[in-house]
């Protein structure tokens, strides 16, 4: 049985761009503090005027207190008590985060696909990357996805569409989540994360500042015209561009995605980015 080193590689830089957009969406999940806020309930509208009720005279009666005297003691008001769960330890924290992203509303099938072992170290990892203008092995935050890069059989290669819609579900998972789920739902792990990138050897980084600067290396991919042009000088494509070629890893990833699912990941992100620096 032989391989197709071909599908292989072309699948590394699939998971890759997926690794990117998850990642990021997690990192944002950890590092958004929404503000308190307490909000009045809406005094009811009234829409028809109930009419006048007419009651006859009552007549009074005056009991005496001591009638009514008991010994049971005052029913007591109803106090709800917020127990805060202690946070877990970073080594123990991935069952508690899985159950947590499970309980999210993802787009159907999608939830699976993140890798639940060693969570916020792994993801802590590739946004340092990222944030660096790298991609890294080795600390996988998606399964392994069977899917064929389409380049062509023979030259001019292209860069072609029927790669994009690859990259939809991925850009759709990003939308499909409200901002308020997830600050609500993962705010609790930020130390755990900033206790990862410490472990980075950053004593004095602030993490959720690195996930702004991984932001900016993805917003700054440049717009270009596509198709864009590949070459194969083996089993690997390239840009034939060599401007192209010499971006940073993680702005390559961004254009195999596609003009469309560029420009909508760029929408999510400088809005988060948005939030990140208030």
């Amino acid at each position: 049985m032989t391989t197709d080193t071909s599908t292989t590689g072309q699948q590394k830089y699939y998971f890759a761009i997926a690794a990117v957009v998850v990642v990021l969406l997690l990192a944002l999940w950890f590092l958004f503090k929404p503000d308190a806020k307490v909000i009045e309930p809406e005094q009811p509208i009234a829409t028809e005027t109930a009419p006048p009720v007419i009651t006859a005279p009552v007549e009074t009666v005056t009991t005496p207190e001591s009638e009514f005297t008991t010994d049971l003691p005052a029913e007591p008001e109803d106090v709800v008590e917020v127990v805060e769960t202690p946070l877990p330890t970073l080594d123990e924290s991935d069952p508690e985060i899985k159950q947590t992203l499970l309980n999210l509303d993802w787009q159907p099938g999608l939830a699976s696909l993140i890798v639940t072992d060693q969570m916020v170290r792994n993801f802590v990892v590739q946004v340092d990357n990222i944030a660096h203008g790298q991609l890294v092995k080795g600390h996988n935050v998606l399964q392994p996805i069977d899917q064929r890069f389409i380049g062509g059989k023979n030259p001019p290669y292209q860069l072609e569409d029927a790669n994009f819609s690859r990259y939809e579900p991925y850009v759709a998972l990003l939308e499909s989540i409200s901002a308020a789920e997830m600050l609500v739902t993962l705010q609790r792990f930020e130390p755990l994360a900033e206790q990862a990138f410490k472990e980075l050897g950053y004593p004095d980084d602030s993490f959720k500042q690195r996930v702004v600067s991984a932001i900016d290396v993805l917003l700054q991919t440049p717009e270009v015209d596509y198709p864009i042009t590949l070459d194969r000088p083996s089993v690997m494509y390239k840009f034939a561009d060599a401007r192209l070629e010499a971006l940073p890893a993680p702005q390559k990833m961004m254009l195999r995605m596609g003009p469309e699912n560029q420009k909508r990941l760029k929408a999510v992100l400088r809005q988060y980015r948005t939030e990140l620096q208030q």
